[in-house]
């Protein structure tokens, strides 16, 4: 089955790559700073709420942990979709959108399982854009004349990391896990004045930045008593820098008046991040919880009302684990999922904190052959409506399919 495998591979490949993988899923926040920040790769940590810090999985790829990466037992390829839904309110009025897109691809090579030995590769979203807002204004000409009109502002885009790390068990119940980033993608953002009168001129301000950048991630596993896991993992990264193209222009009844553009480089630091997790399976329960950090105060990307300040993300999860022994019921294999979890977002908008909640419900279902199909909802609130700002009410919906096959075949050992 190896060539089906690598088909696969390549096949996820090709879709990813067509449909642009910086990701497009978000809210009318993501329109600050580099987007909302993605921690979770796939509908199976999904619905723990992101909690996978501690916790090991043998069909998935961890992506807050590459020390997880050596309890997988076969060489895996997975990738889904992802699709989005925002009802935002402002406290009179409501609307609302939704957006869906691929997830990235993830390729695990389990290699010595008794050493804990894997390595793994591929593309995730790291950040997302994607916003459409319009705001009334208003007008007074020098003879006293009101104008009314609008203001629309759209983005989207995002930045993806590549990646391609490795594991390996130091002892009998500790693991350690590392792996390398690039950071690249382009976020697009347009705002239109428009103003409704046929004398008057309209404006768009274009903007494209593409963004590039490194980091290392490391992480560890450690299992002091049978059946208790902790985790830590921390990331750091380089400065991320690129290039900006600003376009200005005014356009009269049925003709370009103006366009100008301008080029400029821009560079901003990238906090490092750090989290704990702990995990404890109890017969046919797991149950975990994740702490995370990353401290955005030094960063400086296009601030303007937003201040920058430290996020924190804190979740917890419970897992019905599944059972694969000989003669399991098929109701037994499938694993059930809850969790919650709250984010303090990593910035203030008008002074006021921009923070969320969530909870989530997740299955996994086998396939056959080493097939999984996971599924994810999750729905929270972020944001409010005082201070002149919007609350948004959200669902984020999440289907992943994994396969795998053995590779690499155990050899003795003296």
């Amino acid at each position: 089955m190896k060539h089906y495998l690598l088909l696969a591979i390549a096949f996820t490949l090709g879709i990813t790559f067509a449909h642009e993988l910086h990701a497009q899923g978000g809210s009318n926040y993501s329109i600050f700073g580099i987007g909302d920040l993605r921690h979770t790769l796939g509908a199976s940590y999904e619905g723990l709420a992101g909690t996978q810090i501690a916790v090991w999985s043998d069909y998935t790829v961890n992506l807050a942990n590459p020390a997880a990466w050596g309890a997988v037992k076969s060489t895996r390829i997975q990738g889904g979709f992802r699709f989005n839904q925002q009802s935002i309110s402002n406290g009179q009025t409501t609307s609302s959108q939704n957006n869906g897109k691929l997830e990235g691809m993830a390729a695990l090579f389990s290699i010595d399982t008794a050493l804990g030995i894997g390595a793994s590769m591929g593309f995730y979203p790291f950040s997302s854009v994607n916003y459409s807002l319009t705001t009334p204004t208003t007008i007074t000409t020098g003879d006293g004349r009101t104008i009314n009109g609008e203001i629309d502002a759209t983005g989207k885009g995002g930045i993806t990391a590549g990646y391609f790390g490795g594991s390996v068990r130091l002892t009998d119940n500790l693991s350690f896990g590392m792996s390398g980033l690039a950071l690249f993608g382009t976020v697009s953002s347009v705002v239109q004045t428009l103003l409704y009168s046929s004398e008057a001129y309209s404006s768009i301000n274009q903007a494209n930045a593409d963004f590039r950048g490194y980091g290392l991630k490391l992480g560890w596993m450690y299992s002091p008593i049978q059946n208790f896991t902790l985790g830590a993992a921390g990331s750091v990264y380089s400065e991320l820098s690129g290039t900006k193209e600003l376009r200005y222009s005014t356009i009269g009844t049925s003709e370009l008046s103006s366009d100008t553009t301008f080029t400029s480089e821009f560079s901003t630091a990238m906090p490092s991040s750090f989290g704990l997790g702990a995990s404890y399976q109890s017969g046919k329960f797991l149950f975990a919880a994740d702490v995370e950090l990353q401290d955005f105060s030094s960063f400086s990307y296009r601030s303007g009302r937003e201040t920058f300040r430290s996020t924190l993300r804190t979740s917890f999860g419970i897992s019905r684990v599944a059972n694969f022994a000989p003669g399991t019921a098929f109701g037994d294999k499938i694993a059930f999922s809850l969790g919650g979890g709250y984010q303090q977002l990593y910035y203030n908008v008008n002074g006021t904190p921009i923070n969320e909640y969530y909870g989530s419900f997740g299955m996994q279902i086998p396939l056959g052959n080493g097939a999984m199909l996971d599924g994810a909802a999750l729905a929270g609130t972020r944001g409010t409506t005082t201070n002149g700002l919007v609350q948004e009410l959200f669902g984020r919906f999440s289907v992943t399919i994994s396969i795998g096959e053995i590779w690499f075949k155990p050899f003795p050992r003296d």
